[in-house]
């Protein structure tokens, strides 16, 4: 259903070391690595001027055949791909649903992830390149030109050789966008990738206004203040990450967690006497069958949030009273060897964040 009701898109969630790992003992939330976030332009139709990660919607060249090409010439055969790319964990729609004249989908939503990154913000995840690397000169023209083609990033790797550098890039998450919260809807891939730098970077400036490379604390502290607004998938995924202080262990349960599949989250919206309840998989109040396509009004509950927490055995939900106030619980074992999410708030309340 996928073009009707949603679109297809691909995000990538960057982490790099930070400069002053050894340094950062003040608190027990604070970590050794920084995430890349791009602040959207104002006049954006989706979520204008909120920090997100770099990401869009997919384009029918990230799954051209064309891409068999050039992974040839790096020494990888469509076999190799299928061995490296291929999993028996369960796998999402977004990844069902592709022409079968297409490279496998694990790969072309991966291509996607590192095209909008490098659109958006310059940051071009390439490997096996045998010569020298792209000037800033190069590299601005060719930002600039596949942002206008898509299939110019096709073309910048059959001119200057090197593959996207899909090895690096892990799945993380599956988030669709909730009903009747945006007159625009998508299925969003989230992988995450690692290095050991996050290197200086020009964004587009047509999508992007602003680029900001941040501790998880540091950014939850600007959302807190009202200084920056971070969308409920960002703000989920930054608290799975509040798990993880180091970036070696990070790294290593993405690289292993990676392997274990994708279900997509779908968060359906409760109306509350004092708020709305975002509620996801597992949760007592998740309906057994979720209306995927706006079908159905919100429904409204004469309650408060916590007296329906009060209520509930299983909890697998965000609370949300305001663009800069959200718990997030969850009390069930998470699905596909994922993590908790951390309820950072009760860390702002107890200054451990």
């Amino acid at each position: 259903m996928a073009g009707r009701f949603w679109k297809e898109a691909a995000s990538l969630i960057i982490v790099g070391r930070a400069a002053n790992s050894g340094l950062q003992k003040c608190s027990q939330r604070q970590t050794d690595y920084n995430l890349l976030f791009l602040k959207r332009s104002q006049k954006s139709k989706f979520m204008p001027s909120a920090f997100v990660f770099p990401g869009g919607v997919i384009e029918n060249s990230d799954f051209s055949q064309e891409w068999l090409e050039v992974f040839e010439k790096c020494g990888y055969s469509p076999k190799d791909l299928q061995r490296d790319f291929g999993t028996n964990g369960p796998r999402p729609e977004l990844y069902t649903n592709k022409p079968i004249k297409s490279i496998l989908p694990e790969i072309g939503f991966r291509i996607s992830a590192i095209r909008e990154t490098f659109e958006e913000c310059g940051l071009l995840l390439a490997s096996h390149q045998q010569g020298p690397s792209l000037s800033h000169q190069d590299r601005r023209e060719w930002q600039k030109a596949v942002h206008e083609d898509s299939v110019k990033f096709l073309k910048l790797f059959q001119e200057f050789g090197g593959c996207p550098a899909i090895w690096e890039l892990h799945e993380w998450s599956n988030w669709l966008t909730p009903t009747k919260m945006s007159s625009r809807r998508f299925d969003t891939a989230f992988f995450i990738a690692f290095m050991d730098a996050i290197p200086e970077l020009i964004h587009d400036d047509m999508e992007i206004s602003e680029i900001q490379i941040s501790s998880l604390s540091n950014i939850l502290k600007q959302w807190n203040s009202g200084d920056l607004w971070l969308p409920p998938p960002q703000l989920y995924e930054i608290s799975r990450l509040l798990q993880f202080t180091q970036f070696d262990k990070v790294k290593h349960f993405a690289q292993e967690r990676g392997k274990k599949g994708l279900e997509r989250i779908l968060p359906v919206r409760f109306n509350t006497s004092n708020g709305v309840i975002s509620v996801l998989p597992g949760d007592d109040l998740y309906p057994e069958t979720p209306d995927l396509y706006g079908e159905e009004d919100i429904q409204s509950v004469d309650a408060s949030m916590e007296e329906l927490q009060q209520n509930a055995q299983c909890l697998h939900r965000m609370e949300i009273k305001g663009f800069h106030h959200c718990r997030i619980f969850m009390n069930i074992t998470p699905r596909n060897s994922h993590v908790m999410p951390v309820n950072f708030m009760d860390l702002f309340q107890t200054t451990k964040l």
